[in-house]
């Protein structure tokens, strides 16, 4: 990434490429690594647009959820065939967890 490049830029981007992307129906019953595929795939889709839609921040127990799911995809990604002509999919998603980890802004606290 461009240091002048806008993180929150980057991931959106990075998500309209994943959502533009076909699903692989073979994911749809696939463990690699005890990671169930669909289930990390949701979760980092809601977390992401979460992050999106707050101007780059995620609440702590989002964060958390994002932590999870980056190490998930650290596990997942060897087991991977590098040869797989899908495999860049889950690259793309690593990325993103990077970056929404990397880049996050708390919430602002809300006092009353």
């Amino acid at each position: 990434m461009n240091a002048v490049e806008d993180p929150v830029a980057v991931v959106a981007c990075l998500r309209e490429e994943h959502r533009n992307e076909p699903w692989d129906r073979g994911w749809n019953s696939l463990e690699v690594a005890g990671v169930d595929l669909v289930s990390l795939d949701t979760r980092l889709a809601g977390c992401t647009h979460t992050w999106l839609a707050n101007g780059g921040s995620l609440h702590e127990r989002g964060m958390a959820t994002v932590d999870l799911l980056l190490g998930q995809l650290e596990s997942v990604l060897p087991r991977l065939a590098e040869d797989d002509s899908a495999a860049h999919v889950w690259h793309r998603l690593h990325r993103m967890a990077q970056l929404i980890m990397t880049h996050n802004t708390p919430p602002a606290e809300v006092s009353s």
